[in-house]
Formats: structure tokens, C-alpha cells, sequence
């Protein structure tokens, strides 16, 4: 499933995501050290975390410019709420160091429910917030896939 907007959709994009399914089917990601690491450059870095879901109206809205977030649930289930709307209205000033930028949540959006062994892909500039709890809090491992071009 991909979902997007059109007028913002950039095929080039998601051209790396074979590679990103790869990488994922072929890593023990239940031992993988929490944290950074698989460092390629620009191009590609791996991100293990874990945490307990809280009510997702705790967590901001984020965007990202260099990178698309590709999200795997490991154990646990969360709430991740997306838009495709890309005319998105900044908070904070954006953390090129870290790639973030906090912005005010979009008029529309979608609350995706992710379980152990799903995925969601994050397109650039696509304001997303994490952590969601769906019933219940609930202890979560997750990989993110920082993508870049």
C-alpha cells in the first residue's frame, strides 16, 4: 500500500524501498543495539527504539527534508497519525543536524495502526507524529529507516 498525495508524490523518492524491505528481512532486528547505527553516509542509517505508547495528542507533528522515514514494528502495536498535505505550518525552526521540524497538526490527517511486523513508509515533508497508544500503552520495539536520495 503507498499513500499520497499526487501533487507532492516524487516516484525518485521511493525508489530505495526494495533495498529498505531487504535490509529488514535479512538483520536480526530483535537484537540490534538500541540506537544509531548502520551509517551509510547520507544515504541510508538504521535507528532501533523502544518505549512505551502514550495518547498520541501528547506527540507534534514532524517533517522531515532530507530523509523518508520508513517506520517496522518489532514488538508492540502503535498509533502513527499521517498527512500527504505537505502545506504544512512550522513550530519550531528546522534541526538540520537531526532533520526535524515540528509543525502544527494539519487540518486532515490519518491514524494508521501499525503491529508487530508492519511497516509504514514516510514520504519527505509529510507531517507524521508517532508513539500513539491504541487501546492501551504498550511496550514497543521499533526499527526506523532513514532513507535519503
Amino acid at each position: 500500500m503507498l499513500f499520497a498525495d499526487v501533487t507532492a508524490f516524487d516516484a525518485n523518492d521511493y525508489a530505495r524501498l526494495t533495498e529498505a524491505v531487504n535490509f529488514l528481512r535479512h538483520h536480526d532486528l530483535d537484537t540490534m543495539p538500541l540506537g544509531r547505527s548502520h551509517q551509510d553516509g547520507e544515504r541510508f542509517y538504521v535507528q532501533c527504539l523502544e518505549y512505551d505508547t502514550e495518547p498520541i495528542e501528547n506527540f507534534d507533528f514532524e517533517i522531515h527534508n532530507k530523509r523518508l522515514d520508513l517506520h517496522y514494528i518489532c514488538s508492540g502495536e502503535e498509533e502513527i497519525d499521517v498527512s500527504p498535505d505537505t502545506n504544512f505550518v512550522a513550530i519550531t525552526d528546522y534541526n538540520d543536524e537531526r532533520d526535524i521540524q515540528y509543525v502544527k497538526q494539519p487540518k486532515q490527517f490519518n491514524r494508521i495502526n501499525l503491529h508487530k511486523g508492519d511497516f509504514i513508509l514516510i514520504g519527505m515533508h509529510e507531517p507524521h507524529r508517532t508513539n500513539g497508544l491504541i487501546k492501551e500503552p504498550t511496550h514497543v520495539r521499533k526499527i526506523v529507516l532513514k532513507l535519503g536520495k
